[in-house]
């Protein structure tokens, strides 16, 4: 009995651990199914109902809504454009009279009216009471319902207590048989969890479930699970003080990572999700329809982030490096106060810059255009072909970006001895020379670690595509990261898609992290 307790309370150990990272996506599974079938049940409802208004019948109760006349304008002001709303036998004007007479939903109705072509529509309402809204027409008017608010079911509290019992049994009877036995019981009491998510047909959660417990009957087998409590014991005094920012990292990196990766296997149309699988990814990497040039098409956007991003970067390289250089030398008096006046644009909220930039930018007496007008040169209407805009893009970027380089650069200078350069003075060599076989070779191993950094930062350099130019002409100048927003904002909430292309955005920067780091050790070490 004394060495069974203390076998089962391993076992039992190991399973908690597990249960509490298989009930967060039991939980997340829920959620999503709850509210899929939520959308489903009042779209269905709002459906039946406005078609039961255009057939002239009665609607339930719980539904509201009416035959919508036609667009009249008004007497007073032609101008304006008003609707009638027929409830039971009489019409009324949606959202005439008074305050105390207008309903609540006469704009959603009028807004629907409006939405209407021909053919119905339904659709969950986005103001988080769970309504929903239909639109059916006949053939003078159109019928719209809109159902009651509606709450989601409620947590199934009683099924998660009865799965974490039932699986604990199970896992400390594997405990209690030993050996292979006590690997299977943990791997069968995990499992054991994914069956209410096996009865709500999540079987993308499902899989997560059984791959936990097979990940924890491996590690139980390599003896992980021991030595790591050991471990947290031997050193609780570290792992207490790693513990706060570990939990940070899971709940601020971690799990919104996981999420947007499970999000892009999914669409999202009319607040409703729905599981598609790679369609997201195929669509973008297909180039959804567009022709190569177009500036919807993936890899033309692809080919304008690169651009962007090696322009930028030999531009922060080429003048920060300068720039430090200048600022290295001895001759130079009051290099405090010009470093702390180079450093402003880097200390500047990057989004404050873009937007000064975009005003000397805009319009043909911007503070660009007018000191091209003094020195006798004509206007430029920047944002009125894709190089102009793109430059202007490159140029806003460039002030914000060459700051870094610099100070890495001078961090740099500031370690190479003096006695290799007097060494070289002393035989012959040129400055030229000084600068490639000794300044150079000296500044390789902090540049490449800037320069991998510089390289996401301007990768994913949000602000300044969206603030300078917007995308403009035609979204031709934008970016990955600036075409996953609008995906997500202003293509129909597409948020599928949005983050199918961040994901595709966060390979090719892991990607690019690996092979630089290893290039940069490469040069090093030759």
């Amino acid at each position: 009995m004394t060495t069974t307790l203390p076998v089962v309370g391993r076992q039992l150990r190991d399973f908690a651990v597990g249960a509490v990272c298989a009930l967060v996506i039991a939980t997340c599974a829920f959620v999503g199914v709850r509210n899929r079938e939520l959308a489903a049940r009042q779209i269905d409802l709002a459906q039946r109902s406005a078609a039961e208004l255009a057939a002239g019948h009665e609607t339930l109760p719980t539904v509201h809504g009416g035959i919508v006349s036609g667009a009249t304008a008004s007497p007073q002001h032609p101008y304006i454009r008003h609707r009638r709303l027929r409830e039971g036998r009489t019409w009324r004007v949606l959202a005439g009279g008074t305050a105390a007479q207008r309903q609540a939903d006469d704009k959603l109705i009028y807004d629907a009216a409006n939405r209407f072509t021909g053919r119905p529509f339904a659709e969950l309402l986005d103001d988080g009471t769970g309504r929903a809204i239909a639109a059916t027409g006949r053939p003078d008017a159109v019928a719209i319902a809109i159902t009651s608010p509606a709450a989601p079911a409620p947590y199934p509290w009683l099924v998660i207590i009865g799965v974490l019992g039932l699986g604990a049994v199970i896992a400390a009877a594997g405990a209690l048989v030993g050996g292979r036995g006590q690997r299977a019981g943990a791997l069968a009491g995990i499992a054991v969890l994914a069956v209410p998510t096996m009865l709500w047909q999540s079987w993308f959660a499902t899989a997560f479930i059984v791959a936990l417990g097979v990940a924890l009957e491996a590690a139980q087998a390599a003896n992980l699970t021991d030595r790591l409590a050991v471990g947290l014991v031997r050193h609780r005094a570290a792992a207490s003080f790693l513990a706060p920012a570990g939990v940070s990292m899971l709940v601020l990196v971690a799990a919104p990572f996981v999420i947007g990766l499970a999000l892009g296997f999914y669409d999202h149309h009319g607040h409703t999700w729905s599981f598609v699988g790679l369609h997201n990814f195929t669509e973008i990497l297909s180039g959804g329809g567009h022709q190569l040039d177009d500036p919807l098409n993936f890899w033309f956007i692809l080919g304008v982030t690169v651009l962007w991003t090696g322009a930028n970067i030999a531009l922060h390289v080429t003048i920060g490096v300068g720039l430090a250089l200048v600022l290295s030398r001895k001759w130079l008096r009051g290099k405090g106060v010009w470093r702390m006046l180079l450093i402003l644009p880097w200390a500047i909220p990057n989004y404050i810059t873009a937007l000064m930039w975009h005003g000397m930018f805009t319009g043909e007496h911007g503070a660009i255009n007018s000191i091209l007008h003094a020195v006798g040169l004509s206007g430029v209407s920047w944002f009125g072909s894709w190089a102009t805009a793109f430059s202007a893009n490159v140029i806003t970027n460039t002030w914000l970006g060459f700051p870094f380089m610099m100070v890495v650069a001078i961090g740099a200078l500031e370690t190479i001895p003096r006695e290799l350069y007097e060494a070289a003075s002393v035989d012959g060599a040129s400055a030229w020379q000084r600068f490639r076989h000794i300044t150079l070779p000296h500044l390789r191993p902090a540049l490449g670690p800037a320069v991998a950094l510089g390289s996401i930062w301007t990768f994913n350099m949000f602000n300044v595509i969206f603030l300078v130019s917007g995308g403009k002409p035609g979204d031709s100048t934008n970016i990955l990261v600036t075409d996953a927003y609008r995906w997500a904002f202003e293509r129909g909430g597409r948020y599928g898609m949005a983050a199918a292309e961040a994901t595709l955005i966060f390979a090719i920067l892991l990607l690019w992290t690996v092979f630089g780091t290893r290039i940069v050790r490469s040069k090093e070490d030759a």
